[in-house]
């Protein structure tokens, strides 16, 4: 559903301008911009395929494959200094001219590391009960800083926050002792600033932003409406970052609050399939992949109001962008392989029925 608004809304911020002189169904088509909507939709097919690959297999295979995704995003990201291409002020970006498409490591890497972490968390959480002891701490860490250095220094500030929130929320199951929250809480509170010192494009950015969002006022204007200020090219990047502020031009404060509805219980869905999953692996894969969704969402929706910093975080399974959909796609298909190989709950009546003959 999530994805079909999004193709929608994804259709309304890129078309030309309407004007009211449009009659028929042509005349829309004709300012519709076909070759963003098909690449969206190829995006969305292709990470649908990588969803059923990953939900087909057993999840506790993804242990046997962890070490040697982890090292292969570790190389991708390596390999950007040499071979990357710009794009939004980051060297993050693997460019092919030739099929006129891009793939951003970045993102891959947040589920290499959810399940590196994972794999590692659970078998400390299983052997002690708990993330407990130092040394695990500090390898999961160390797991942790490696991908987040390497995206820092690219820079692309949003993608390392995410990856910060992913190690947080397994460290928060895994129970570890408040001491290292409280450090590590500390130690955001040094370096997070850092990161969101606001350009002056940034604040052009979030400022035009929230005109468009004010312009939708409560019901909005509608998709497809005349003179829009985002088809007018008023707010920058419409399409990927910031495409939450055409959605509520065009919804209003009714449809945005909505889809901020529907977001939230899909993340109270999966933190239900993490509390009923068979093991601490499943229930750290979900709990990862649960983090890296809120994170987007609560940062990117901020970001567009201006009460977080501009990162460069789209909105998940609306914003266009390959890599993120992809990401976005993996991450359903390992949610749902853990809800389906959960431990199922016998009625204890009708085996009371079947022992009593």
């Amino acid at each position: 559903a999530l994805v079909v608004f999004g193709t929608i809304a994804l259709a309304s911020v890129q078309a030309k301008p309407f004007d009211g002189t449009e009659h028929g169904i042509a005349d829309y088509m004709d300012k519709l911009n076909m070759e963003y909507l098909q690449k969206h939709i190829t995006n969305f097919l292709v990470g649908l395929a990588a969803m059923i690959i990953f939900l087909v297999f057993d999840y506790s295979i993804f242990k046997t494959f962890a070490m040697w995704a982890y090292i292969g995003i570790i190389g991708l990201l390596m390999l950007l200094f040499i071979f990357g291409k710009v794009r939004g002020g980051a060297q993050g970006w693997f460019v092919f001219d030739t099929l006129e498409r891009a793939i951003q490591p970045g993102e891959l890497s947040k589920i290499a590391l959810i399940v590196m972490l994972s794999k590692y968390v659970s078998a400390a959480m299983d052997r002690d009960g708990r993330l407990l002891k130092f040394k695990d701490v500090m390898i999961a860490l160390g797991i942790t800083f490696v991908p987040f250095m390497l995206i820092v220094l690219q820079p692309d500030y949003g993608t390392a926050i995410v990856l910060l929130v992913i190690m947080v929320v397994t460290f928060f199951v895994a129970q570890i002792k408040w001491i290292y929250i409280i450090l590590a809480a500390v130690g955001a509170g040094v370096g997070l600033p850092l990161m969101s010192a606001a350009s002056d494009d940034a604040k052009y950015h979030v400022g035009q932003s929230q005109m468009a969002i004010g312009s939708g006022r409560l019901t909005g204007k509608g998709f497809f409406g005349e003179q829009t200020l985002a088809q007018l090219r008023y707010v920058p990047a419409r399409h990927t970052d910031f495409i939450f502020s055409g959605i509520t031009e065009a919804v209003g404060f009714i449809g945005s609050t909505i889809l901020i509805i529907v977001f939230f219980a899909l993340l109270f869905r999966w933190m239900y399939i993490a509390i009923k999953a068979r093991d601490n692996f499943g229930t750290c894969l979900v709990t990862g992949v649960s983090a890296m969704l809120a994170a987007h969402i609560f940062e990117n929706i901020g970001m567009t109001m201006g009460i977080m910093p501009v990162t460069g975080i789209p909105l998940p399974f609306i914003s266009y962008g390959g890599s993120n959909m992809l990401t976005n796609m993996i991450g359903v298909g390992i949610v749902l392989n853990v809800y389906m190989r959960r431990p199922m709950k016998r009625k204890r009546k009708h085996d009371k029925i079947r022992e009593n003959g």
